[in-house]
């Protein structure tokens, strides 16, 4: 009878933590913030902790989970980063690269069903790569862009709405609004207060998702500029310890960030090598892009993203609970 007692107590136990933090594991997210980095890999986060001490952690190595995702889809082995952000944020591995892509249905379009608003956010998108492409799809791209904001860190066509990170900025879902503070030579506003400026305004809105997509670190690699790459990860970090900040405060907040096209850096040794990589940018090269992504989660639902899996799962991830001895959440699940 004891030993039975025991069983009983031991199947009844509730894990309580995750990576060795504290976590409350099947809590559904009712904020969700998004970072979609392209070119980024783990080791890049050296350009960061290296700067100054190798003790002190960066704020994506507070994330609760890590994981890795497969970027091959039906037509590619090796997928580009918008490629991989659209199959991650609609579930498909049938991403054409072309208006036949706006059929598919994205996250927020699901979410808007559940009265959560989204934001989208780019940052170095070319043409080819931004969400603002789907405007030339006809109706279809008005779909598929109907039930979220997009503001773009770039400069403004003539007649275009815009906005500025010290003024009230209005999230209006169909509407694509540019940066005031950019020109052709770049933008005057940084990455991070952007990001925080536009969260404030998303923020009282009640239940929520934020994606920020961001193509210019990839950018900065290509051209073997370090020294603007690790500026740019610098932004992002700061953004994303503010996102950590408010999940840790809220409970019900889902922090995740997913890569697309990861390169891999051939970074120097040590010594004399990597005191020029720091001062000047150079003794470092960016190669081909990886084979898989990477993951880093934090919040409500943190749990799901640990492992290994292809980066289509990544939108049923974020919707769907745990299927197990009766725990499944009554929320979104596209896929049943």
């Amino acid at each position: 009878m004891k030993w039975l007692a025991l069983l009983v107590l031991m199947s009844c136990t509730q894990v309580t933590s995750l990576n060795m933090k504290k976590h409350v594991f099947g809590v559904t997210p009712s904020k969700i913030i998004w970072f979609q980095v392209a070119g980024l890999d783990l080791e890049h986060l050296a350009l960061l902790r290296f700067r100054e001490t190798a003790e002190k952690l960066t704020s994506f190595e507070r994330s609760i989970c890590s994981g890795r995702t497969w970027a091959y889809n039906l037509f590619n082995i090796r997928n580009p980063a918008h490629a991989s952000f659209l199959a991650q944020t609609t579930g498909k591995m049938n991403i054409q690269n072309s208006c036949e892509d706006a059929e598919l249905r994205p996250l927020w379009s699901y979410l808007t069903d559940e009265d959560y608003k989204s934001v989208i956010l780019e940052n170095g998108a070319d043409s080819t790569e931004s969400m603002a492409r789907f405007k030339a799809c006809g109706q279809r791209g008005e779909d598929f862009l109907g039930n979220t904001t997009l503001l773009l860190q770039e400069e403004a066509p003539a007649g275009a709405k815009t906005f500025f990170y010290s003024d009230e900025i209005t999230l209006k879902a169909g509407q694509v609004i540019f940066d005031k503070s950019c020109t052709k030579k770049g933008c005057a506003t940084n990455l991070s207060d952007n990001f925080r400026s536009i969260y404030e305004s998303l923020k009282p809105q009640g239940k929520h998702v934020f994606i920020l997509r961001d193509f210019s670190y990839l950018q900065a690699l290509q051209k073997k500029d370090f020294i603007k790459a690790r500026e740019i990860l610098r932004e992002l970090e700061r953004s994303y310890a503010y996102a950590l900040g408010l999940a840790e405060d809220s409970g019900n907040t889902l922090v995740l960030l997913t890569s697309g096209e990861s390169r891999f850096v051939d970074f120097p040794e040590q010594g004399k090598k990597w005191f020029e990589l720091e001062k000047k940018g150079e003794g470092a090269s960016a190669r081909r892009s990886l084979l898989t992504n990477i993951v880093l989660a934090s919040g409500a639902r943190a749990e799901n993203f640990c492992g290994f899996y292809n980066e289509s799962e990544i939108m049923s991830r974020i919707l769907s609970g745990p299927k197990q001895q009766g725990l499944e959440l009554k929320f979104i699940n596209p896929l049943n």
